[in-house]
């Protein structure tokens, strides 16, 4: 929930608070609901068609599902046949 101030006119106070009164409700809760029904009417009839896309970067991740990492991490990650054979690789060898 986001806390906010807005401003607005004397008689739409007034008009506000009035109605709030004849729903019995508070004037927070009558405000609210308000801001939640115009704000759904206003931003449901923005769609995402093909010209608004057009708009924004494409994110190329959007489609894609998170990482799932499968290792045991307490398996090393260099087989032990692999480690022995760079150990033998010796300094002096180069």
């Amino acid at each position: 929930m986001i806390g906010t101030n807005i401003y607005i006119s004397q008689e739409t106070q007034e008009s506000l608070i009035k109605a709030a009164a004849l729903k019995q409700m508070s004037v927070e809760e009558l405000a609210s609901s308000i801001l939640r029904e115009s704000i759904q009417e206003k931003f449901g009839e923005i769609s995402y068609s093909s010209e608004s896309q057009g708009q924004f970067a494409v994110n190329p991740l959007r489609e894609m599902q998170p990482y799932a990492y499968l290792a045991d991490p307490n398996e090393p990650v260099i087989s032990p046949d692999d480690w022995e054979m760079n150990q033998d690789f010796g300094v002096n060898d180069l």
